[in-house]
């Protein structure tokens, strides 16, 4: 549920999927070296090149200084509420569409083609329909998705920003931001900024990577930081402060939530650092052992 573009189509691009195509082809340039096959480490670092030189030129937004993914998309809108209406197909498969008030009060049959015979408005369980607020874009264009979130911080959590590139410092600066994605308890999943921060999806369907704070990406985020701590270059400094900082939070962070409940956690809350959603979770939550160790 973390929001990329508004009308996803042929022509979106994401700084993640970029980032991990630089990663991959670097791993396979060191295992064609590794085996003797020059030509093919030949062939991967071009490619390489050719994936990190696409993520500067088509993602990087001079504007707010950050990585952004592009696509048919609308920077404006309003969230309206929807109220949850069951329809038929001629076979009896059902679905379930959002439907304006307006709409109801009309008596008028909602339903698509797919599913034209309209069956009834679900109940909310207290005597009312049951509703959900909907994202109603404003006007789409091909643009930059401004916001931020740890899509933007992908350069640095793949390590293919090099240790001199002014770049880098832009995105230790959003790391650290305490109005985006800087925490006591780790780096949030969407900064505060974004309209869908702690949204909801749907009823019961609580927000997932929408601010919670998630072990993966500060792994990374830690790794990556330790990588860059030792690097020489300008902002050799600011990666080992960022290091030693968020390190210390998420080590702090998951080892209280352990002692309160017993427990590893599939996510933290972005506001208060609780353990949420599935426990036992020592899945990649069990990943702190590794930033306890600094083994990375």
């Amino acid at each position: 549920d973390y929001p990329r573009a508004t009308h996803p189509d042929s022509s979106e691009s994401h700084v993640d999927m970029l980032c991990w195509a630089v990663m991959v082809t670097r791993v396979m340039t060191r295992l064609a070296k590794h085996v003797g096959n020059e030509t093919q480490a030949a062939h991967y670092a071009e490619l390489s090149d050719k994936f990190a030189t696409a993520l500067d030129r088509e993602h990087w937004n001079e504007r707010i200084n950050a990585y952004c993914d592009k696509g048919m998309h609308s920077s404006s809108g309003t969230f309206e509420r929807r109220y949850i209406y069951r329809c038929a197909s001629p076979s009896g498969s059902t679905t379930d569409i959002g439907v304006a008030r307006h709409v109801l009060e009309a008596q008028r049959n909602p339903c698509p083609k797919t599913h034209p015979k309209a069956l009834y408005p679900l109940g909310d369980g207290q005597g009312g329909i049951l509703s959900k607020e909907v994202f109603v874009p404003g006007k789409i264009k091909h643009q930059f998705v401004e916001q931020y979130g740890y899509v933007s911080l992908f350069p640095l959590l793949c390590t293919v920003l090099s240790p001199k590139s002014p770049k880098l410092k832009h995105v230790m600066d959003l790391m650290r931001n305490e109005e985006e994605l800087w925490s006591d308890y780790g780096l949030l999943s969407l900064g505060k900024s974004s309209r869908f921060f702690e949204k909801g999806n749907a009823p019961g369907d609580a927000p997932y990577w929408r601010g919670a704070i998630w072990m993966p990406i500060n792994y990374l985020a830690v790794a990556a930081l330790h990588y860059y701590k030792n690097q020489p270059g300008p902002y050799q400094e600011q990666a080992s402060t960022l290091y030693t900082e968020l390190r210390e939070n998420l080590v702090r962070n998951l080892f209280k939530e352990w002692k309160r409940t017993g427990y590893l956690w599939e996510q933290y809350n972005s506001r208060t650092g609780k353990g949420q959603r599935s426990h036992p979770f020592t899945g990649w939550s069990a990943s702190v052992i590794n930033i306890m160790a600094e083994r990375y």
